[in-house]
């Protein structure tokens, strides 16, 4: 069995689980260069559908769309869990950011239109 993928909160928009190890040393510099990744969700999608971060970087899910959607982490048979990704409403123009701070893969859904808007990250050192 793989070792949860931790997240740490970042503002008031992410909520920290699993015990979330902080980044430090050599580390922590290499991920303050990376940039935030932004992935865009509306109707009915996330684009990108998947991306590959590192340990530390942070990830922006920005809604896009005229109506509301959520971001929330599922299990391997695609079953919301809420363990790594807190789903919260967002509404047109907000924004929900997460930092990873393990390795591992990470699929998603909108807790609203789970059949429709699915996605994964990818999560290296």
């Amino acid at each position: 069995m793989r070792p949860p993928i931790a997240v740490a909160v970042v503002g008031a928009a992410a909520v920290a689980l699993a015990a979330p190890r902080l980044v430090g040393g050599g580390e922590a510099a290499a991920t303050a260069a990376r940039p935030t990744v932004t992935i865009r969700m509306g109707e009915f999608f996330f684009r990108p559908r998947q991306v590959t971060v590192h340990v530390g970087q942070r990830v922006r899910f920005l809604n896009v769309g005229k109506i509301q959607h959520t971001v929330a982490d599922t299990d391997a048979r695609g079953s919301v869990r809420s363990r790594v990704i807190r789903p919260r409403p967002l509404d047109h123009g907000q924004a929900q950011v997460v930092r990873f701070t393990s390795p591992g893969n990470v699929s998603y859904v909108c807790t609203f239109h789970p059949t429709l808007m699915r996605g994964r990250i990818v999560v290296v050192r």
